[in-house]
């Protein structure tokens, strides 16, 4: 069982419990939960108004990273074509990408900590900001996001569980693909000694600011993905 207190054996954590590997992890994962999600908007942007009202896009059950939302905030994202019941169309949803692309931005800017990761108390600070500031492309969907319950925990969550379920060998996605990619970054990770870090899901929550366990419930993982594999699967 994982422990609250650094337990790096490489001597080289961020902190002592950061380790080059999980943050290559959650920077991946960030990565490619804002690129999807910037995808489906290109679409929608892309098809003529008179499609998209009759085949609007349903965000919900298309994006993985919308199920790390509670049902209160999950129930007022509506289609991607505005209608008499969601008025507002995908506005909290294009509000809760703008989310991503802070952590991305957090992640690359030129302030960067670039041994660190933001943690939710970082990225809240940063919402707040960018929801105050007049003519940002950004704020009036950040600020529809959190008006309407968001929180900068809700998509760092996803994050976090999505690099443990696709990107880890831990997870039940840790496909043939994921383990490719794995193997090329191996290169990338052999001046970076093997940590007892490297899969300590649970450490990383506890010091970003998240709840021990993950909030989101993604229709398709297993109800036991937080199990190891028995040796008869």
């Amino acid at each position: 069982m994982s422990q609250t207190e650094a337990t790096c054996t490489c001597g080289k954590c961020f902190e002592g419990w950061l380790s080059s590997r999980m943050r290559e992890r959650l920077e991946y994962s960030t990565e490619l939960r804002y690129e999807l999600s910037k995808s489906l908007l290109r679409t929608q942007d892309g098809v003529p108004d008179d499609i998209t009202s009759v085949l609007p896009i349903d965000y919900a059950h298309i994006d993985t990273s919308v199920h790390y939302l509670p049902a209160a905030v999950r129930t007022k994202i509506g289609p991607s074509a505005p209608s008499e019941d969601s008025p507002a169309g995908d506005t909290v949803y294009r509000g809760y990408v703008a989310v991503f692309k802070v952590i991305k931005d957090l992640i690359d800017g030129e302030d960067a900590d670039r041994d660190g990761f933001p943690s939710v108390s970082t990225i809240s600070d940063r919402l707040s900001k960018l929801r105050d500031a007049s003519g940002d492309s950004s704020a009036r969907l950040i600020a529809a996001y959190m008006d309407n319950g968001g929180l900068a925990e809700y998509a760092l969550d996803c994050i976090v569980d999505r690099a443990r379920e696709e990107l880890s060998p831990l997870g039940r996605h840790y496909d043939a693909e994921n383990q490719y990619i794995d193997a090329v970054l191996e290169s990338e990770w052999e001046n970076h000694a093997a940590c007892a870090n490297d899969l300590d899901f649970p450490l990383v929550r506890v010091k970003l600011g998240l709840s021990a366990e993950t909030l989101g419930v993604v229709p398709d993982d297993e109800a036991d993905s937080r199990d190891p594999p028995s040796d008869d699967e």
